[in-house]
C-alpha cells in the first residue's frame, strides 16, 4: 500500500494503531520517524525565535543551564534543535534497551517511530498555544513579558495552561503505549511502564535545553 510522511503524521491523531502497523510494515520507518521529528524541532525554534524579538523571557523559570534569564529565548532559537534531537535519541534508547530486556523484538527504527510520532504529536497540545502567543506578542497585540507572569500566577491562563500540560501528558503516555504495545507484543501493563520510562526519560533530557 502506497502512502506518504502526512497521510500517516494526520492519521496519527485519529487511528493511532493502525497507522503504526502501517509504519512498521513500511520499510521507511526511520525516515518517517525524523520527519515527524522535525515538526516540534522547527515549531518551537520559530516559538523562540518570535518571543526572543517581542522582548519576553521566563518570569520564574531558572534555567538549569548557566544562561542569563532575559537571554533565555535567544539561546533556545539555537538549542531547541538539539534539545529535541537528544530527547528523541534518548528516550528511543531507553525504550529500546527495556524492550531487550523484556524479550522485545522489534527493531530500533521502530521505536525511533515510536518515539518521534508519539512527541511529534502529542506537542501540539503546547506548541499550538505558545505559537499563538508568541505570535500575538510579535506583532503587538500582548505583551510577552507580561503573559509570562500570568502564566505564573492563579489566573485562567495558568489553569489554561496546566490543562494543556495535563492533556500534553497523557497524549504522549498513550501514543508511546499504543506505539509500543503494537511494536512489541506486550501486555497493556508492561507497555504502559516502558512508555512512563521513556516519557520521563524525554522530559528530563529536553528540559535540560529548554523549559
Amino acid at each position: 500500500m502506497k502512502t506518504n510522511f502526512w497521510t500517516l503524521y494526520f492519521g496519527m491523531f485519529y487511528k493511532p494503531k493502525s497507522t503504526f502497523e502501517t509504519i512498521f510494515e513500511s520499510d521507511k520507518a526511520l525516515k518517517y520517524a525524523f520527519f515527524s521529528f522535525l515538526i516540534p524541532s522547527l515549531g518551537y525554534t520559530l516559538f523562540y525565535i518570535m518571543a526572543y524579538y517581542a522582548g519576553g523571557s521566563p518570569s520564574t523559570f531558572k534555567p538549569w543551564l548557566n544562561i542569563p534569564i532575559e537571554e533565555y529565548f535567544k539561546y533556545d532559537i539555537i538549542l531547541a534543535f538539539p534539545g529535541y534531537y537528544l530527547s528523541w535519541i534518548g528516550a528511543s534508547a531507553t525504550v529500546y534497551l527495556l524492550s531487550r530486556l523484556m524479550n522485545g523484538q522489534s527493531k530500533f527504527d521502530n521505536i525511533l517511530a515510536i518515539i518521534g510520532f508519539g512527541f511529534g504529536v502529542a506537542t501540539w497540545s503546547s506548541l499550538l498555544h505558545d505559537l499563538i502567543d508568541a505570535f500575538l506578542s510579535t506583532i503587538g497585540v500582548i505583551d510577552m513579558r507580561e503573559y509570562e507572569k500570568l502564566l505564573n500566577e492563579p489566573t485562567f491562563w495558568r489553569s489554561l495552561l496546566w490543562s494543556l500540560y495535563t492533556i500534553y501528558f497523557f497524549w504522549f503516555l498513550t501514543l508511546f503505549t499504543i506505539g509500543i504495545k503494537k511494536a512489541q507484543g506486550f501486555n497493556l501493563f508492561k507497555s504502559i511502564l516502558i512508555a512512563f520510562v521513556g516519557l520521563f526519560t524525554f522530559q528530563i533530557i529536553l528540559l535540560i535545553f529548554i523549559r
